[in-house]
């Protein structure tokens, strides 16, 4: 196959970005706060999660055009109103928050390399960021590791063909 030419990859930037910008954030938010409590239900019962109790914690994916705001309450995840102001955020590109998700980079690597940011209380991100390092892959629920290791399978696939953009 032949690479693709660099000035497509703003358009696919673009295209990829559609169902954050379409998708309505009433919606998104409705499905974060489920997926976030499967996910994280064993830190959240076991109180490792007991830092994070009233913070807000924005997450920005840049070229999906997500921006969500997250909050802990009464062990579990609440979304909230992103016109808020957050205590800290986390930000980078969708194949740099699935490679952290499957692990299939470390973790410390993203962040030293700035492909994943910390802005705001850092020590509260420096938390999060350890407490998501410390979990176990098998307690994500089936169909989410199903979803993600999919995901990185194609952008390691891409990324050997040169095609993933900003990899």
């Amino acid at each position: 196959m032949l690479p693709i030419p660099q000035f497509i990859r703003p358009i696919a930037r673009t295209v990829i970005g559609i169902p954050g910008r379409v998708i309505p954030y009433t919606f998104q938010r409705q499905v974060l706060s489920v997926v976030l409590n499967q996910a994280f239900r064993e830190p959240l019962q076991h109180g490792e999660l007991d830092f994070l109790e009233g913070a807000r914690v924005r997450i920005k994916v840049t070229d999906l055009c997500i921006d969500w705001l997250i909050c802990i309450g009464g062990e579990a995840f609440s979304t909230v109103d992103r016109s808020l102001k957050e205590d800290v955020c986390i930000s980078g590109e969708g194949p740099d928050f699935v490679l952290l998700a499957t692990r299939q980079v470390d973790p410390d690597t993203l962040f030293f390399q700035r492909r994943i940011r910390i802005e705001g209380d850092t020590e509260l991100g420096l938390g999060i960021k350890n407490t998501m390092d410390s979990m176990d892959w098998d307690d994500l629920p089936l169909p989410l590791r199903r979803l993600l290791r999919a995901i990185s399978l194609l952008i390691e696939k891409l990324q050997k063909l040169k095609f993933a953009p900003g990899l």
